[in-house]
């Protein structure tokens, strides 16, 4: 399969060289320094295209691809105000997208797992939840992407919960950290019981970890995800360029995932 790169950061670097392992062939690179390339014809014989790029470049990107007739596999978060005026720009060239927060096959399987929990959790109102994410200090968004789609499942499926609401942004290797960590946990316990406290941690190159915790006064019940590297969020990107390649329309991971899963 011919599949361009959109982003060729960390992330693109890791989806190429999983890519190529994989048997692909990498026809289009593009990054900041030539971002005209997804005009070119190199880029247009693509079977698909991974766009992993930043909040502020990610829709322009969809869309410029898919007017190109390549279908886009996109990790970008941080853009999903945009998400239905894209997906609609998407539909009208007729081409494909599939955006996701998070394509770790892992992380699909623990939020399966967060959202059980979470419909158990609504008729035990001893519990309280709470979700915190922690990434590397180069992450421009927060919460991150796969927080606010793991807070909302929460939320969808706890009947007791009526909404998240982000505690703050705790930088743990700054001078202050110790004082925004205090206020964090503050802010998270003044918010009533029908409110899920949402904290942000960065942290060095951590890969990204997110932890669910249900506690009571007799017991804590832990959901953590910890990535050991980017792999498998470049794995995970490939294999929905795979799936994606010929088809039509916009798309979930959900949809993959069901298919890979016979659900």
């Amino acid at each position: 399969m011919k599949i361009a790169i959109i982003g060729h950061g960390k992330m693109g670097k890791a989806i190429e060289q999983t890519a190529l392992g994989r048997g692909h062939e990498i026809v289009c690179i593009v990054d900041a320094h030539n971002s005209g390339d997804i005009g070119s014809e190199a880029f247009r014989s693509a079977d698909v295209a991974i766009e992993f790029t930043t909040p502020g470049t990610a829709a322009a990107n969809v869309c410029r691809a898919s007017a190109m007739g390549v279908p886009v596999v996109c990790g970008s978060t941080g853009w999903y105000g945009s998400y239905d005026e894209v997906c609609a720009e998407v539909l009208r060239n007729g081409g494909a997208l599939l955006a996701a927060t998070n394509f770790s096959i892992g992380v699909y399987v623990t939020r399966m797992a967060s959202r059980l929990l979470a419909s158990v959790m609504g008729h035990l109102p001893q519990y309280r939840g709470t979700l915190t994410e922690t990434h590397h200090v180069h992450k421009l968004d927060y919460p991150s992407g796969t927080a606010v789609t793991m807070a909302d499942e929460i939320v969808a499926a706890d009947a007791a919960l009526d909404g998240w609401k982000c505690a703050g942004e705790v930088w743990t290797e700054s001078p202050e950290a110790e004082r925004q960590a205090a206020e964090a946990a503050l802010r998270a316990g003044e918010m009533g019981l029908d409110t899920l406290p949402v904290t942000a941690m960065r942290r060095g190159e951590v890969a990204g970890i997110h932890t669910v915790e249900w506690d009571s006064e007799v017991d804590t019940i832990t959901l953590t995800h910890s990535a050991k590297s980017r792999g498998g969020f470049a794995l995970g990107a490939v294999m929905a360029a795979e799936w994606m390649a010929g088809r039509k329309g916009i798309f979930t991971i959900d949809d993959m995932m069901h298919e890979i899963l016979g659900q």
